[in-house]
């Protein structure tokens, strides 16, 4: 009869294995983490973008009414005091100073 040869475990093996283990681990979640991380921002990027979305439509929708209208004296009288800072003669505007 032949004898088996007497085969020891490696504990240096082991250990090598399950640090790697481990390594691969901590990766893995640290990745897992960043990813929710970017998407978490990019939800919050879209939410902005739909919010623009919905001004500029509203913008839209008024710009649209305006040049509906024969008449374009109400686009000019509101382009003139709005956007131009124009005003009737001895007309005093006053406009609230935001704080900061």
């Amino acid at each position: 009869m032949m004898a088996k040869p007497n085969k020891r475990r490696s504990h240096l093996g082991d250990l090598v294995k399950l640090a790697f283990f481990i390594l691969v681990l901590v990766f893995s979640v640290g990745q897992i983490i960043q990813t929710q991380a970017e998407i978490a921002e990019q939800r919050s990027q879209v939410e902005k973008l739909k919010e623009q979305i919905s001004e500029t439509l509203q913008e839209n929708d008024e710009y649209r009414r305006i040049l509906n209208t024969d008449d374009e004296s109400e686009y000019m009288f509101i382009v003139a005091v709005e956007k131009l800072g124009y005003a009737y003669p001895r007309e005093r505007r006053f406009y609230v100073k935001p704080k900061g």
